[in-house]
């Protein structure tokens, strides 16, 4: 197959790779990981053979996927801060978030070649390869019931690009709703729509609901994640950002102290030395989200931030 011979000479591999793995693709690891609101998830890990083939899917085909303005996670360029800001920008006021039960398991095969043959045109590929392409995606990146499995690193390119349609028809929807002038984001399985039309959150409910049920994916709401909210007086989170009542984006309180308490025990000599990446990593979100609070962090330990910045730099 042509296609096979690409990707074994694109990555380097020895003539015939990639037909091996195809022939008989060793199965994924799995392992559950329980929910915080009870039952398990179940995460795939790709065997490292199948896994290059994905990564070249991703580099040459996937990341070329068309995706919806509305989609933030797993995008570059695009962020939870990013997601946040598009609704403190509006100053919207009210707020409706969304759960979609069981995002990437609802997607099936058959919904990611429905969204391929619709956005053909948008998609930079040969299109004579599609015969031995499809196949290819449906062998690799998606498991044995042919649904996508949470863990392997193709399945965040496909989900937002069969989320597409969702997003297209959702958008459409909510414009049509007088006065509404709704913004709308999705991060993964996260909506979030916000508006400064009070009272408009059933419509808004119901808008999302007529949506899905006129899409291809089979996602479902979660209902018991629906929360209609207010910024009036008060504050929203966004994506476990804080919306503050003025509309700038700052973390949660909780994080705040989280990361206040890992500093003081690090001034102490009390934090273990497994946790120092951990805190490395809070102090790098920390400054990307709020620069005003790292400001304030830097001002009382900056002895401890500099030593976890040394410390990072000989580890790495």
């Amino acid at each position: 197959m042509e296609i096979y011979s690409i990707i074994d000479f694109e990555t380097l591999m020895r003539s015939g790779f990639t037909s091996e793995v195809m022939r008989s693709p060793e199965p994924p690891k799995k392992w559950d990981i329980p929910k915080k609101n009870g039952g398990v998830r179940t995460i795939y890990h790709p065997a490292s053979k199948v896994k290059l083939i994905q990564y070249w899917l991703i580099n040459s085909v996937l990341i070329n996927l068309p995706i919806h303005e509305a989609a933030y996670a797993f995008i570059k360029n695009r962020s939870i801060k990013k997601n946040a800001l598009r609704h403190a920008s509006e100053r919207n006021k009210y707020y409706v978030k969304i759960d979609l039960k069981d995002f990437f398991p609802s997607i099936h095969y058959d919904d990611f070649e429905y969204a391929f043959k619709k956005y053909r045109d948008h998609i930079d590929y040969p299109e004579k390869l599609d015969s031995e392409l499809l196949p290819l995606i449906k062998g690799v990146c998606f498991i044995s019931d042919l649904t996508l499995p949470i863990g392997f690193p193709t399945s965040p390119f496909i989900a937002n690009f069969v989320a597409r349609e969702f997003d297209e028809k959702l958008t459409k929807n909510l414009n049509s709703i007088d006065r509404l002038n709704a913004t709308y984001t999705r991060y993964a399985d996260d909506i979030i729509i916000s508006t400064n039309k009070k009272g408009a959150s059933k419509q808004i409910i119901n808008s999302v609901k007529s949506t899905l049920r006129n899409i291809k994916p089979d996602f479902k709401i979660n209902p018991k994640k629906i929360k209609i909210c207010s910024a009036s007086g008060g504050s929203i989170i966004v994506t476990g950002l804080k919306v503050c009542d003025d509309f700038h984006i700052t973390l949660h309180k909780k994080t705040k102290d989280n990361v206040r308490l890992l500093l003081s025990l690090l001034s102490k000599g009390n934090l273990k030395k497994d946790d120092y990446n951990k805190l490395s990593g809070y102090i790098s979100y920390t400054k990307s989200i709020d620069p005003h609070f790292y400001t304030k962090l830097n001002r009382r330990f900056f002895k401890e931030i500099k030593f976890l910045e040394n410390y990072h730099n000989k580890t790495n």
